[in-house]
């Protein structure tokens, strides 16, 4: 098993079996009152939180605010739904909840779907777990060749993202919980999650979203030891630099830069917001020493659970995590996140039209005079009126193969359905039928575009995170983004969204935020440089073994790609435009790669620091292959 993970079984006696056959790798956390096992893990003890009154158990898995006694309170009142839930909002942090009753399981993650539920039946038994490939590893289930022929899309809309990769197991959505009322029993699920109604001025934003990451900051600084902070200088990642070491903590800040054009402008600003972070130590490094983007892919062997961007990244969180290991970091924070919370999206002014008519067609005239946009496709987008199921229809209906190299940003629902032009006619027809079926009866994630947006973006960039965190376990550290904390995420959703986000400035409600705290002279920055020459770079150097791992992945042998198709179609004479599908292509080969791959693998794990216990921005560019995707 490669990094952390847990699984929760029912109080039946075929539990006892599965629980002998994952012994080997984790340990027994809470058993259910008959001495059967109830929750099993592979994660850090600093990670568990228990508690038990009478026949009931639960526990909170993750970085989280939970406390024993907190815990054992919502117990003695009786683990009901409501009081489940109620805790459930309460915590700060990213965690999982499981509690147990008699026969009754719940199970549930986070509504950012960062930390995701997924169950299946092994041996006649319910099995629920935080990994979708433990369960398909415990039960022996196939890949899926469709769902992979899915994750090769280059945007995934709502919920093609939430389909697991194996057939047999199955997903619970974000924001949802898994019910088992007794063992082989009926299994459900019930909406835990509520958003907030985006109600609130700048000002009372900005207070809600300081209280909400000086809460997720703690979380992850209240064990104590040193914690490891990117400081890319931007407006993400500088925020969590100053809440750390304001906390106390012994805090180590890494801010990267080149010679590229622009490439020592994140350390121009992190030096601009030192000075209000007086006890840190602050560590500057070369970009140009860290493994380049697509380099050693070849030797990338960890599994994890989906096809995720940290495959393309993995090279580079390693360099870094080991870094931060070195000083003695025992949690890494970065500031991922940020950018699908704080920038707006031009969809916002589709629903902004029907509350402030005259201040959505002004943000709608500055966005097109920044942009270059013509007045006539900008009218037609504001006005339409299609609903989320239509349009996911139609968009499905008109994908075609096309060369795509950017996103282009609409308000539509979402970026329209395209397909690679390297898929096979056989793949192409069953991903088209897959689309069909779960467009027939999709349902938006919001009551307008912008609440759709804004939560699809989210869920988008939390499974970019899910697979470094992933990543980073193998390597034993904690890989954070409290950008994706449940309660950061409500804190933002609470501002109305002309109150959140401005054409005219950067980010305006985390400067609100952080004004007074982080110096004037760092909150005037406007802009934010990405990792696109980076990416081309590497990709140039690195061609002959992307095509390498391309031509012998089973994407090619199990006839979801044609691999000469994608040859001719991409070169390095392309490297400075490439074919934005190409990355989720490599992401997919790398992923179905490793599921095949032996069981014993060198050097994709490294020894445990945690102990057994007796029950037992720089935002995004460092890691992410390209922050526009983020």
């Amino acid at each position: 098993m490669d990094g952390w993970f847990f699984v929760v079984l029912p109080d039946c006696e075929g539990a006892r079996h599965i629980a002998g056959r994952l012994a080997p790798h984790t340990r027994l956390v809470q058993s259910h009152p008959s001495g059967r096992p109830l929750l099993l893990a592979d994660v850090p003890s600093a990670q568990l939180v228990t508690a038990r009154r009478g026949p009931a158990a639960a526990a909170v898995i993750g970085m989280s605010s939970a406390t024993e006694r907190l815990l054992g309170g919502a117990l003695g009142a009786h683990p009901t739904t409501d009081v489940l839930d109620r805790l459930a909002h309460r915590l700060a942090g990213s965690f999982h909840l499981v509690a147990a009753d008699g026969d009754r399981l719940r199970v549930q993650g986070s509504a950012s779907g960062l930390r995701r539920v997924f169950h299946a039946v092994i041996d006649g038994v319910r099995v629920v777990s935080d990994r979708a490939d433990v369960l398909a590893r415990l039960g022996g289930f196939p890949l899926d060749d469709t769902s992979l022929a899915v994750r090769l899309l280059r945007v995934l809309p709502h919920p093609l993202g939430e389909r697991p990769m194996w057939r047999e197991v199955s997903a619970v959505p974000p924001g949802s919980a898994l019910l088992l009322d007794a063992p082989g029993g009926r299994t459900r699920t019930t909406v835990w999650w509520r958003r907030p109604e985006p109600e609130l001025d700048r000002r009372s934003g900005a207070l809600g979203l300081r209280a909400a990451l000086e809460a997720a900051v703690q979380v992850r600084t209240s064990a104590g030891g040193t914690v490891h902070c990117d400081l890319s200088g931007g407006l993400d990642s500088t925020p969590l630099c100053f809440l750390a070491a304001e906390s106390g903590a012994d805090v180590v800040a890494t801010t990267m830069y080149n010679d590229d054009p622009g490439g020592r402008e994140d350390l121009l600003w992190a030096r601009r917001a030192l000075p209000a972070m007086p006890g840190l130590r602050h560590e500057v490094g070369r970009l140009d020493d860290m493994p380049q983007f697509f380099e050693g892919m070849e030797g990338i062997g960890q599994r994890l659970d989906e096809p995720s961007q940290a495959y393309l990244t993995s090279p580079r969180i390693r360099y870094s995590v080991e870094r931060a290991a070195a000083n003695g970091a025992t949690v890494y924070v970065n500031g991922l996140g940020g950018d699908h919370l704080l920038h707006g999206l031009p969809v916002w002014e589709h629903a902004l039209l029907r509350r402030r008519p005259l201040l959505a067609l002004r943000r709608v005239r500055t966005t097109m005079a920044l942009d270059g946009r013509p007045v006539l496709p900008v009218l037609r987008e504001l006005l339409d009126r299609e609903g989320y199921g239509a349009w996911l229809r139609r968009s499905v209906g008109a994908a075609r193969p096309v060369r795509e190299q950017k996103s282009d940003l609409r308000m539509e629902w979402d970026q329209p359905v395209a397909l690679p032009r390297w898929l096979t006619p056989d793949a192409t027809g069953a991903l088209l039928a897959r689309l069909r079926e779960l467009a027939a009866d999709a349902e938006p994630l919001g009551p307008d575009r912008a609440r759709h947006a804004e939560l699809a973006m989210v869920r988008d960039g939390s499974r970019i995170v899910r697979g470094t965190q992933q990543f980073a376990a193998t390597l034993d550290m904690p890989f954070e983004a409290p950008f994706f904390d449940d309660r950061v995420i409500e804190a933002c959703f609470a501002v109305r969204h002309e109150e959140r986000d401005s054409p005219m400035e950067f980010k305006p409600l985390v400067k609100a935020a952080m004004r007074g705290a982080l110096p004037d002279a760092f909150l005037r920055r406007g802009t934010k440089m990405g990792g696109s020459v980076q990416a081309a770079r590497g990709l140039r150097d690195h061609w002959p073994t992307v095509l390498a791992l391309c031509e012998h992945s089973p994407l090619t042998t199990r006839g979801v790609i044609d691999f000469s198709a994608l040859a001719s179609a991409e070169s390095p004479e392309h490297m400075g435009t490439r074919d934005a599908f190409l990355d989720a292509t490599v992401n997919c080969a790398v992923f179905a790669r490793n599921q095949e791959a032996p069981e014993d693998r060198e050097g994709t794990r490294s020894p445990r620091r945690h102990e057994a216990g007796p029950d037992r921005d720089h935002d995004s560019k460092e890691h992410t292959h390209d922050p526009a995707a983020a």
